[in-house]
Parts: structure tokens; C-alpha cells; sequence
């Protein structure tokens, strides 16, 4: 869902709330900023590590900072300020060892079964069924625990490759049949949201490229066809992008020779959000 600047600037004036009884939450991560108040550029009261617990005392939402949804929280020491709504949760969360991101990995893939296994012990981790018209491992990508590999066949055709995801601290597959969402040949596996809740993966061979947002917890894809080669994680559900602007979306021009106009937008936890932050670039 988009919402556009003239609706949601009505959200905005009904969306500061407050709480007639607080909720308590967990501040999750690493080196959450707590703020004086809600806006990023405001003073910065501590940083929170960890699981630290908190009560919600009020909800504000505002577009002063890239529409960004703040909690005032209370901490235990009764120390007040405001915490970015991505960095809350119901529950503890465990957090990441860095150990995970140097599990190094090797293939083997013979009559439909690709094993994976430890590379410098060689214990067989896996065997994943994939089928018996593919051959060989083309690549693979990881990032932190999960681990991107494409297979392919002798005929080197493009709708010849297939993808698997694969989680290794969980050791089971996270996703198959990648290939029926993206061109596997030219697809990279580009980042992982800092809660390990999205999956981003990137496919193209110029500075617009074809975006594939995987959410864990509902296994669905978003799509984003217009997006350009930035995209930025600003905290666990939320990122920053540029998008083509269509036409009627702006009073701008679209085009001004050789370039074309881009305008930043939001996207958090699935919603995009438009901004009033364009720019040109060069169209390849």
C-alpha cells in the first residue's frame, strides 16, 4: 500500500496518541538510540543494548523524520525518552553472534541431491531434494546465517537456474523455487533487515533494478520494479529508497533530457510512504 502526501498528512494530524494505560515492551538490539525527543536530530539521552525493558507511555507519529512512528517509553530507573517503534517488541529477542557470519560452507550436487557441508570438516549439514535437470552450484551468497544458492544445468539458458535459501543455524530451507519470482542468473542476494525478519534480493544489470522484499513471518514477496540501486535499512522494519516518479504523481517534469526524476520514499513493514524529496539522475 502507498500512501500519498495529502492522506497521510491527514493521518499525521490524528495519529499523535496517548496512552490511557502503559504497555510494556522490550527494546531490542544493538545500541538503540533513546531520544529527548521524537526525532532523530534530537538529544541523545543513552544508548540501549540488548533486551531492555520499558513501559509505553505515549504513541507519536510525525513527517519530520522520514514518518517514523516513536515511542515515549519509561525505563526501570524511571529514565524517560522517546525509542523508534521498529526496535520494540512483546517479547525478548535473541541476538545475533557474529560467529554465525564466518561458518564457512561447500557443495556437492549429484543426482538431484545437493549437499551442504561444512568446508573444513566436510560434516554433511544437509541434503536438499532440488531435482535431477540441474548440475552444478552457479554461486552462492551469505549473509549473516542464511546462506543464497543458485544451481543450474549444462544448457546455461537463463530460465535454466533455480534458487534455495537456507537458514544454517536452523539448518532447514528458508525458501525454494526462487525462480518462479526472479531471474536467478542475475540475481544477487543484497541484504537482511537488522532483525532478520526481511530478505532483500536484487535483481538487474543497470541502476534501476528489479527489488524483492521476502518477509520470514508471512513467507510473501513485495515487489518493486522502478527502484533504484540504493536501498537503505534505517532500522528493523523500515528502509529508504528512490522510485522513479510516474506520471500526475508530480508537478515536477519526469524528465529533463537525459535524466529522469526520482522521489524518495519510506517503506516500513510493508506501507511505502511518499516524501517531498526528489532529485534527478542520469537515465542509462
Amino acid at each position: 500500500m502507498i500512501l500519498s502526501k495529502g492522506i497521510f498528512h491527514f493521518f499525521i494530524c490524528a495519529a499523535f496518541i496517548s496512552c490511557n494505560s502503559t504497555k510494556d515492551i522490550y527494546i531490542s538490539g544493538s545500541k538503540v538510540n533513546l531520544h529527548e525527543r521524537p526525532n532523530e536530530k534530537s538529544k541523545l539521552i543513552r544508548k540501549l543494548t540488548g533486551n531492555t525493558k520499558a513501559s509505553i507511555i505515549e504513541e507519536v507519529t510525525n513527517d519530520t523524520s522520514d514518518f517514523r512512528h516513536w515511542f515515549k517509553v519509561r525505563l526501570p530507573n524511571h529514565l524517560e525518552g522517546y525509542v523508534y517503534s521498529d526496535f520494540s517488541y512483546f517479547e525478548p529477542q535473541n541476538t545475533f553472534t557474529n560467529s554465525l557470519a564466518l561458518q564457512k560452507v561447500k557443495f556437492e550436487l549429484h543426482e538431484g541431491k545437493l549437499k551442504i557441508l561444512e568446508k573444513n570438516t566436510s560434516k554433511l549439514l544437509d541434503t536438499i531434494d532440488v531435482g535431477n535437470r540441474f548440475y552444478k552450484v552457479f554461486k552462492s551468497e551469505q549473509i549473516r546465517q542464511y546462506l543464497l544458492i543458485v544451481i543450474g544445468n549444462e544448457e546455461e539458458r537463463e530460465d535454466e537456474y533455480e534458487g534455495v535459501v537456507y537458514d544454517l543455524t536452523k539448518h532447514r530451507v528458508i525458501i525454494k523455487n526462487l525462480s518462479k519470482k526472479i531471474l536467478m542468473h542475475i540475481c544477487n542476494f543484497e541484504s537482511v533487515s537488522p532483525d532478520d525478519q526481511f530478505l532483500v534480493f536484487d535483481s538487474g544489470t543497470s541502476s534501476i533494478r528489479d527489488k524483492f522484499v521476502y518477509d520470514l513471518s508471512t513467507s510473501k514477496f513485495q515487489i518493486f520494479n522502478d527502484m533504484s540501486r540504493e536501498l537503505q535499512w534505517i532500522a528493523p522494519k523500515t528502509f529508504i529508497y528512490f522510485e522513479r516518479v510516474k506520471e500526475n504523481e508530480s508537478n515536477l517534469p519526469i524528465r529533463k533530457g537525459d535524466y529522469v526524476l526520482e522521489e524518495k520514499r519510506i517503506w516500513r513493514n510493508g506501507t511505502i510512504y511518499r516524501t517531498n524529496t526528489t532529485r534527478y539522475t542520469y537515465q542509462d
